[in-house]
């Protein structure tokens, strides 16, 4: 105790260095903070409200050899639930929007619909009434009831006690409130919030796609509980053997198909897979943050040991310890680290919704709560407590090592080495500089990698462009009436002042939504051992290529001739094209899906685009047109507009009501900020680390124009010796920037070595970039290098317009 308040005193009675290093401690200690509680956030919790999920993983299905992981189907869902021997249970959901009516007013609201058990094996509680019974997701249809979530329940019902029991309209159809779920839990797919869940028997009437009984209809998320004591090894093992029996039992539909158990942080869908590598890069950006933070208030304690060299020597001739000094000296650095941690705390607090703030604008209903618990708190106040261990032991260290002899001989005077002495703060300010190269060259490489993403072809031109989605399916329509109302909608919106095409599609490139894929076997094609044929495709209608700007390479576009009278009509792209039929024209060709029960005639090529993500390998892709079995009626309506896309939004929404009152966008968007979703890694990274390098950029200035500071003042009668004996201002200027410079420049050629290495690891947010980008290598070192000598001109400058005769008379 009688430390810590010597350590207080010694902190208030140098304001200026304590202000300094709280700052820079804040700083470092904040951004690790922040970047932490990313990460529990959206990987280590990433379903809050759930109960044991460390027991929890995401089961998927794969195909032949493809590392793609795709949802489940529901009769596998069912057969793997009966492995009670390695799995406590295992629940099967999908996200869905869905128009609820209260008193007539319509909203449009996000949820899911599971398996009756979901709440049971997640371990969540109602906190009003119930959630599913088991036979409640059996029968087709036949139990409309819906659990609410807390947030919702008090938003739209203003908490209402007596909600138990209500009749609410979901989709025009009747549905009772039987439960409430606590906000603390959101759901499972991460960084998604829903408002309610329903029964999976009622996914026709909730959601209009997926089959209860189809075993290659593959749709549904699914997370798998292990029994207590099994490991996930156990449990894959089971799932392996389980696996090659329904092959063998069911060849059509799961050749090749297998299981594969995933931690939940590895989950495929959700936050997790999008944001860990950006999180990666942060975690690692941010330490070299704090490792510069930590060196800069090191080399400031040394500084002032020096000036604490008297009063350190008299203590020792009093007969204190070498380690009760060092012991105190230590208590000071773990509070300064305190403080600044306290600090650092306060600033993560405020910044910790920047990554929100970062999102793009979407239909989904995106929302993570970052919050400084328990975990995140206590890892605050270890990085404190570490990096006053670590930048407080050297100077220590150094101050207890002082001569008693020459120091007290002083009488007074404080006197130090200079630079070539101080091995140790060369060094740090070394490390400095080499780590803030690192940083800003990441950063710049981020960056030069974002410009060069907004720039790329993406087989499409997204100016112009309003999106909107639709699901009449939800509204009572069939496949022969939704047809007729989608044929509608585009002969009325085509006609509407400005609009210069208009289309329908299941499916548009880029978003957050992965798409879909049909496996295929082509005529003549010689499939290659363990070979995956799942192409992506999508369903369109004529106008689509027009609408994007694809172009057609080859062949036609389809036309409203191609209807379910026709033979099945497909357009391939140029890689599916040339995959399947090289040195072949494609035109005229065939390929099957589901088994073969569905034969299609290439009928065009289309040029090959970005489809999933900006750094995908080139995909195959088709597309075929919806007149021909449109049993998804949950299509995206696009236009392509003169001006602002946004002033045609109540252009469309007039007509669709004209055509039906009912009918409501679930989701509205320009094409250039859907197809933001694409660009989010890029996007993020680099602003988070042009941020983080800019702090860094400082903390090495910083460094660097402290050790010239102390060295200048060190040297001051050194100074007035040489000028006394001729020097001229110009001599000492060079003579400081000489040794200055010398150790920025050290500091360059290690932190080139460094970030060589450290640029591999974000080649994968680097489009169209060379990691090793001679262009933004040169760039950061003249700015780093520029920065440093303006640190060392003030000190230098200082020292140039020393007085001789002040310099001496003050020795």
């Amino acid at each position: 105790m009688n430390n810590l308040r010597f350590a207080f005193r010694m902190l208030l009675k140098s304001p200026g260095f304590t202000a300094v290093a709280v700052l820079s401690l804040a700083l470092g200690i904040g951004a690790n903070t922040t970047v932490f509680c990313w990460i529990e956030t959206v990987v280590l919790r990433p379903l809050p409200g759930v109960t044991q999920p460390d027991r929890l993983m995401v089961l998927t299905t794969t195909f032949a050899e493809s590392t793609w992981a795709e949802t489940v189907s529901l009769p596998d869902l069912k057969d793997c639930a009966r492995l009670t021997n390695v799995f406590a249970g295992i629940i099967g959901s999908q996200i869905t929007p869905a128009c609820l009516s209260v008193n007539g007013q319509p909203e449009w609201i996000y949820g899911q619909i599971t398996t009756a058990n979901f709440f049971d094996v997640l371990g969540v509680k109602p906190l009003l009434g119930r959630t599913f019974f088991p036979e409640e997701d059996q029968k087709p249809g036949g139990h409309p009831v819906m659990v609410l979530g807390e947030g919702f329940w008090k938003r739209r019902f203003a908490g209402d006690p007596n909600i138990l029991g209500k009749v609410v309209e979901l989709n025009r159809h009747s549905f009772t409130i039987v439960g409430v779920v606590p906000a603390g839990f959101h759901g499972t797919m991460s960084g998604l919030n829903f408002d309610f869940w329903a029964p999976v028997a009622m996914h026709q009437q909730v959601a209009n796609f997926g089959s209860l009984t189809e075993r290659g209809d593959h749709w549904l998320h699914t997370q798998a509980r292990l029994q207590p004591g099994v490991t996930r090894e156990r449990a894959q093992a089971a799932a392996n053997v389980l696996a090659r029996q329904l092959e063998h039992t069911y060849p059509d539909s799961n050749k090749q198909v297998g299981l594969r158990l995933l931690p939940l942080w590895k989950s495929p869908y959700g936050g997790q897979s999008l944001m860990l590598p950006v999180l990666r890069i942060l975690m690692a950006v941010s330490l070299g943050v704090l490792a510069i933070v930590t060196a800069n208030v090191a080399n400031l304690l040394l500084a002032r040991a020096t000036t604490r060299q008297k009063e350190i020597a008299i203590r020792l001739a009093l007969g204190a310890s070498r380690a009760r000094l060092v012991h105190q000296l230590l208590t000071e650095s773990v509070l300064l680290a305190l403080i600044g941690g306290g600090l650092g705390a306060l600033l993560a607090h405020w910044s910790t919704n920047l990554l929100t703030a970062l999102m793009p604008r979407s239909h989904l209903p995106i929302g993570y709560e970052f919050r400084l618990d328990t975990l995140t708190l206590g890892l605050t106040v270890l990085l404190a407590v570490v990096s006053g261990i670590a930048f407080g032991l050297i100077p220590a260290w150094q101050a207890t090592r002082t001569d008693l002899h020459d120091t007290l001989k002083e009488g007074g005077r404080t006197s130090g080495p200079g630079v070539s002495h101080h091995r140790v703060r060369g060094a740090l300010v070394v490390a400095e500089v080499a780590l803030a190269l690192l940083l800003l060259v990441g950063a710049g490489l981020c960056i030069k990698g974002f410009q060069r993403a907004r720039q790329v072809d993406l087989g499409f031109q997204p100016d112009h462009m309003l999106v909107a989605g639709l699901r009449i399916g939800m509204h009572g329509y069939t496949q022969e009436t939704g047809k007729v109302f989608y044929r509608q909608l585009q002969e009325r919106l085509s006609q509407v002042s400005g609009v210069k095409a208009v289309a329908l599609s299941s499916w548009l490139p880029l978003g957050f939504e992965g798409g879909s894929s049909w496996g295929v076997n082509v005529e003549g094609y010689d499939r290659k051992p363990n070979e995956d044929t799942s192409i992506q495709h999508s369903i369109v209608s004529p106008g689509y290529f027009d609408l994007l700007r694809i172009p057609l390479l080859d062949g036609r576009d389809f036309t409203p001739q191609d209807n379910e009278q026709a033979p099945f009509a497909a357009i391939v792209n140029e890689v599916m094209a040339r995959r399947f039929w090289p040195g072949q024209n494609p035109l005229g060709r065939k390929f099957s899906v589901f088994g073969g029960r569905r034969v299609m005639t290439v009928v065009g090529v289309a040029k090959t685009g970005k489809y999933r993500s900006l750094n995908e390998p080139l995909q195959s892709f088709f597309y075929t047109p919806y007149e021909q079995g449109v049993w998804d009626l949950n299509l995206g309506v696009g236009l392509r507009v003169e001006g602002d896309p946004t002033s045609f939004a109540s252009a469309l929404r007039r007509e669709i009501h004209r055509l039906d009152s009912g009918v409501e966008v679930w989701a509205l968007l320009t094409m250039n900020d859907y197809i933001q979703a694409a660009f989010l890694a890029q996007r993020t990274t680099a602003t988070l680390l042009l941020g983080l390098g800019g702090v860094a950029l400082g903390l090495a200035a910083l460094g660097v124009y402290g050790l010239m500071a102390y060295v200048v003042g060190q040297r001051t009668h050194e100074v007035g010796v040489r000028m006394a004996l001729g020097a001229q201002p110009r001599d000492v200027l060079r003579l400081v920037l000489g040794q200055g410079m010398g150790l920025v420049g050290i500091g360059l050629g290690l932190g080139l070595v460094g970030t060589i290495a450290f640029t591999r690891f974000l080649a994968s947010f680097l489009y169209g970039v060379n990691p090793l980008d001679p262009a933004t290598f040169l760039a950061v070192a003249v700015v780093l290098g520029a920065v440093s000598l303006a640190a060392c001109w003030l000190p230098a400058r200082r020292a140039a317009r020393v007085d001789p005769m002040e310099a001496l008379r003050c020795e």
